[in-house]
């Protein structure tokens, strides 16, 4: 077990049990429903199996294999559906399941029939005057700006090949079950999809243009030579696509500015190389602020700020609630601002568990030798500094020597003669620094490309063409997944 997942456990086991903790010896899958179903009840919580009731862990046998059964038995019996998760780990040489749930948004929830509560470290059924109690709060509740429709937005507006891969990793993933292959349909199942209108989060989540209608989704990454006062950039770059695709960009350039040089999968983003800035942690970090940034200011947006010594990420909003700055380094319980835009992030595994992001940004910063994350909130703004992490050249430099080298020898062969000759210096820099992206990802499309090194589509449309012309580049794979590589010919020669 890595050490982010034994000082979580550790501490989720120094604790007693409460109206948000429970552990059972053993538990059947009714006994689960019912104490999870409590929890959405009431602030959320987490049910550690495998555990007597005074923190000593007994084991849990075959908990893999369970644990997925009893997962998906309380998703499909608990009404409406909950996002569970569950965390299976090993502890002392035993296995232990944690099942935790955020707290509902859409109280109450229904178990076999009856609602179940939570009152204190107990679990039983509500009576019916607490029932209309919870009724009564629930419609008196503030709409959340991500519930609200979003007007004038058409199908026209939303990607849908964005929904599409986003049902194929929730069918991955295994997190839930009886997903429906029609976009429309997928997204009504979540409530993103209402009375024949999209929602504002099912437009910042898929949206094709999200910023035409939320000019807030836009994200600012700059690089400062010195000083934000000097005003002298080295980089500076507006992300205004949905949330999805803006991560992935800016985790691009992250990996690109650091030279990360492996292929990237969004199911877990993990590399297979061994990298050396925090990734993991800075990934969370984005994630935070991502999903508990308050999208309901129109002037609001997410910095990011990177200094000589720093790197600063900033978000409008505040903490979720019930978390404080001194509770991120420990396990916590949150109630995300979104949790519509939270569950979808959820199913696609691009959050793994709930509460302990924070935990493992402190432990990622820690195993590669830089200091803890440290975290403020000031002025309707929550900001995180990585107080030693900053880019450590300058953005536009750090071309591979051996792909300089292989585009001369390529541009030099008899085939390529008349290429060469109205080759100038200019375009040859800018055919080394596509082919620099494009080995440092392994596999990628033009429109990446371009959101990266921050130029015209069509400029890259026509350095793309003229290193396909030379047999630098291919393309391979579907249209809708497969991206440019480098040709063995052009590694022949790097070699």
């Amino acid at each position: 077990m890595s050490n982010e997942n034994l000082n979580y456990i550790d501490d989720l086991l120094k604790k007693e049990e409460s109206s948000t903790l429970e552990f059972k010896k053993s538990a059947t899958k009714e006994v689960v429903a019912q104490v999870l179903c409590s929890f959405l009840n009431k602030d959320g919580g987490q049910l550690v199996v495998g555990v007597e009731d005074d923190g000593y862990v007994v084991g849990f046998k075959d908990a893999h294999v369970i644990s997925k059964h009893i997962q998906k038995y309380v998703v499909s019996s608990i009404v409406p559906e909950p996002v569970v998760s569950v965390d299976i780990q090993n502890f002392n040489d035993e296995q232990i399941v944690v099942y935790t749930v955020w707290k509902g948004t859409s109280q109450p929830y229904i178990y076999d029939g009856s609602v179940f509560m939570r009152f204190g470290n107990e679990t039983r059924k509500s009576s019916s005057q607490e029932l209309a109690d919870i009724i009564h709060s629930s419609s008196f509740a503030v709409q959340r700006w991500e519930t609200k429709p979003a007007i004038e937005v058409q199908i026209e507006d939303i990607d849908l090949f964005e929904i599409k891969d986003c049902i194929e990793d929730v069918n991955k993933t295994g997190r839930e079950h009886n997903i429906p292959d029609d976009p429309l349909q997928f997204l009504s199942k979540y409530g993103l999809y209402k009375n024949g209108d999209f929602t504002n989060a099912a437009v910042i989540l898929f949206g094709n243009k999200p910023v035409t209608f939320f000019p807030q989704v836009r994200v600012r990454l700059t690089v400062f030579q010195n000083t934000k006062e000097d005003g002298n950039l080295l980089y500076d770059k507006i992300f205004d696509h949905n949330l999805f695709k803006s991560i992935r960009n800016i985790t691009d350039f992250f990996d690109l500015a650091f030279g990360v040089s492996s292929s990237f999968s969004n199911s877990d983003w993990k590399r297979s190389d061994k990298i050396k800035f925090p990734r993991l942690a800075i990934r969370e970090a984005l994630l935070n602020a991502f999903i508990h940034r308050d999208y309901s200011s129109f002037s609001s947006s997410i910095a990011i700020n990177i200094y000589p010594n720093r790197l600063e990420i900033n978000s409008y909003g505040s903490l979720p609630e019930g978390v404080s700055v001194t509770s991120l380094s420990e396990d916590h319980l949150s109630i995300p601002v979104n949790p519509d835009i939270a569950h979808m992030f959820f199913l696609r595994n691009w959050i793994e568990k709930i509460g302990i992001g924070t935990v493992k940004m402190i432990a990622n910063c820690k195993e590669l030798g830089f200091k803890p994350p440290i975290w403020d909130v000031q002025d309707n703004t929550v900001s995180v500094v990585f107080p030693d992490v900053s880019i450590p050249f300058k953005v536009n430099e750090g071309i591979n020597e051996g792909i300089n080298e292989g585009i001369t020898l390529l541009l030099n062969e008899p085939v390529n003669e008349g290429i060469n000759e109205g080759l100038s210096e200019g375009l040859k820099d800018s055919l080394i620094e596509i082919l620099n992206v494009i080995d440092t990802e392994e596999s990628i499309r033009a429109s990446n490309i371009t959101d990266i090194l921050d130029k015209p589509y069509k400029t890259i449309e026509r350095h793309i063409k003229l290193l396909r012309d030379i047999d630098a580049i291919e393309y391979k794979g579907s249209k809708r997944t497969g991206g440019y590589q480098i040709t063995e010919h052009l590694r022949n020669l790097i070699k």
